[in-house]
C-alpha cells in the first residue's frame, strides 16, 4: 500500500507519537509511507529524525496558519498518488474533503480519518454539527482513540448511516521501550534521592491543565518536586504560578525533550491534569515507566486509568495534593498502584493498534474495490 498521513505538525504532541508509531509498523509490513505536515515554519516541522531513520517520506507545507484554506491545494497535489490517506486533526479534515473532490475519480484515495479526543469546540455551537456531518460522510472510515470518543462522536453527529464507518482504535505504546529505559533525570536537573519528583508530560497548551498541578504543590510535603516536560504557551504560566506561590525552587520546566522514557525512569509519580483528553496516551507511557497514574476524572482518560482512587476531579487541586502526598508517604500503597499499571498498560500495546490500523486499511481499500 502507498500511505500519506496528513499533519499540522510534527514537531511534538500525543498525535506525533501516535503517528510515529503507526509508521513503524506500517514500513516494516513493506508499505510506502509519507507524511504531509501542513504548517511551513521550522518551529513545526523539526523532530523529524525519527521518521527520516524509518524511511518515511516528508512532505512540507507552504503556509503558516492552520486555517488558510489554500492548504486545499498543497493536499490536492499529494492525494492522487496515495492508495491510503490518512488525515488527523482539524481543519484537515475538512480540506482533504474538498480536494478530495478536485480530483478525478479514478485517482481519489480511500480516506481515513482519526478522531484524537473527546471534544472539541466546535461541539459547542449545534450550527457546526452540519458542516461536521458535510465533511465526515466523505471518509471510508472513522477511528475512534477510545469508546468515550466514538460515543461522544456519534451522539454529536447523529447520523445512525455512518454509525458502521465510525470503528474504535485505542492508542498504543511501545511498552518494552519505557520499561527498558535507564534513569537519565540526574544529568537534567539537581537531583537529590530524598526528593520525590512528580511529572507531567504534556502538549502545555489548552486543554491541558498544568497549573493546577503546580498549586497542588502546597497541599504535598516538602520533599515533593515537580517536574514539566513539553514546550506550549502554558509553560509561562507555570512559571507565574509557581513564584506566586513561592515555589519556583520546587519546580523544573524542561520543555520539549526525546528522552522521556529516561526521564521518566528518575520520576514517582506521573500526573495528566486536562479539561478533557480523548485517550490520554501518556497515561500508558506513565504506567509502563513503572510510575503510578493520577489523572483529571474525564471521559477517555479515566477508562485508560481504570481506577476511581487515581483520579481527582478537574481543577481540584487539593485532592490531587493529597493523593500526591499518600503516595508520596505510604510505600506499600505506591507499589500496589505501580504494580497496577504494569499489568494494566499491556492492554494497549503498541503492536495490538497497529495490526488493528494495517487490517482496517486492506478492509477499506477491499471495500472501495481498490484491494492492493
Amino acid at each position: 500500500m502507498r500511505i500519506l498521513h496528513i499533519l499540522t505538525t510534527i514537531y511534538q504532541g500525543g498525535v506525533r507519537s501516535v503517528v510515529l508509531d503507526m509508521v513503524k509498523a506500517q514500513k516494516k509490513a513493506g508499505n510506502e509511507v509519507a507524511i504531509l505536515c501542513l504548517l511551513n515554519e521550522d518551529r513545526y516541522f523539526n523532530n523529524t529524525k525519527e521518521f527520516e531513520e524509518l524511511g518515511v517520506k516528508l512532505y512540507r507545507g507552504i503556509y503558516s496558519n492552520n486555517k488558510h484554506p489554500l492548504h486545499i491545494s498543497v493536499i490536492r497535489k499529494y492525494l492522487q498518488n496515495y492508495d491510503i490517506v490518512h488525515i488527523h486533526l482539524f481543519p484537515n479534515q475538512l480540506f482533504s474533503k474538498i480536494a478530495f473532490y478536485l480530483i478525478p475519480n479514478d485517482k481519489r484515495p480511500v480516506l481515513i480519518t482519526t478522531e484524537h479526543s473527546t471534544f472539541n469546540n466546535r461541539r459547542k455551537y449545534s450550527v457546526l454539527r452540519h458542516l461536521d456531518r458535510w465533511f465526515y460522510k466523505t471518509y471510508s472510515k472513522i477511528v475512534c482513540i477510545s469508546k468515550a470518543a466514538e460515543d461522544n462522536l456519534k451522539g454529536w453527529l447523529k447520523m445512525p448511516e455512518l454509525d458502521d464507518r465510525i470503528v474504535t482504535i485505542t492508542n498504543g505504546v511501545d511498552i518494552k521501550k519505557y520499561g527498558a529505559a535507564e534513569n537519565n533525570l540526574p544529568s537534567v536537573i539537581d537531583y537529590k534521592s530524598d526528593k520525590r519528583y512528580i511529572v507531567m508530560v504534556a502538549r502545555m497548551n489548552y486543554p491541558k491543565d498544568p497549573l493546577t498541578l503546580v498549586k497542588s504543590i502546597t497541599y504535598c510535603p516538602e520533599n515533593v518536586d515537580l517536574i514539566f516536560i513539553g514546550g506550549g504557551a502554558l509553560n509561562e504560566s507555570i512559571r507565574e504560578e509557581a513564584e506566586k506561590l513561592k515555589v519556583q525552587d520546587r519546580i523544573h520546566i524542561l520543555g520539549n525533550r526525546d528522552d522521556v522514557p529516561q526521564l521518566l525512569k528518575g520520576c514517582h509519580i506521573g500526573v495528566l491534569s486536562t479539561k478533557w483528553d480523548g485517550f490520554g496516551l501518556v497515561a500508558v507511557e506513565y504506567m509502563a515507566a513503572g510510575l503510578p497514574v493520577l489523572a483529571t476524572d474525564v471521559e477517555g482518560l479515566k477508562d485508560v486509568v481504570g481506577d476511581r482512587e487515581s483520579l481527582f476531579p478537574y481543577e481540584d487541586y487539593k485532592e490531587l495534593g493529597k493523593k500526591i502526598t499518600r503516595l508520596v508517604q505510604d510505600n506499600k500503597y505506591w507499589l500496589d498502584k505501580k504494580d497496577y499499571g504494569l499489568d494494566r498498560c499491556k492492554l494497549f500495546s503498541v503492536d495490538k493498534m497497529n495490526e488493528k490500523y494495517l487490517a482496517l486499511y486492506s478492509q477499506s481499500l477491499k471495500e472501495a474495490g481498490k484491494s492492493r
